[in-house]
């Protein structure tokens, strides 16, 4: 194995998620990019991806939750070309508020 900066973004991407769903990265064999992805693939899905304690604080704080949902969800994409880099993650999160 080596390290890449995609893998880094792909790594980041997966806290991103924890911290989103409240879940651990694998749970029963299972990889919670893959089961987000699988999720995010359809609208209506999306919100049972995030952790519904965090996301019923307010208005803002989902909306919040939604955009870092669709940066984490680019920074997990299955193709490292379609990663975002470091610098615009950081970007993006900054705007996400």
């Amino acid at each position: 194995m080596r390290v890449t900066m995609p893998g880094n973004v792909y790594s980041f991407g997966v806290i991103l998620l924890e911290l989103l769903t409240g879940k651990p990265p694998v749970i029963g064999g299972f990889e919670l990019a893959k089961w987000a992805l699988r999720c995010s693939a359809r609208p209506e899905e999306r919100e049972k991806i995030l952790d519904s304690r965090v996301s019923q604080a307010s208005l803002a704080v989902h909306s919040q939750m939604l955009s870092v949902l669709k940066l984490a969800m680019a920074c997990v994409s299955i193709s490292p070309n379609a990663r975002p880099k470091m610098r615009n993650v950081l970007r993006m999160l900054f705007n996400a508020r």
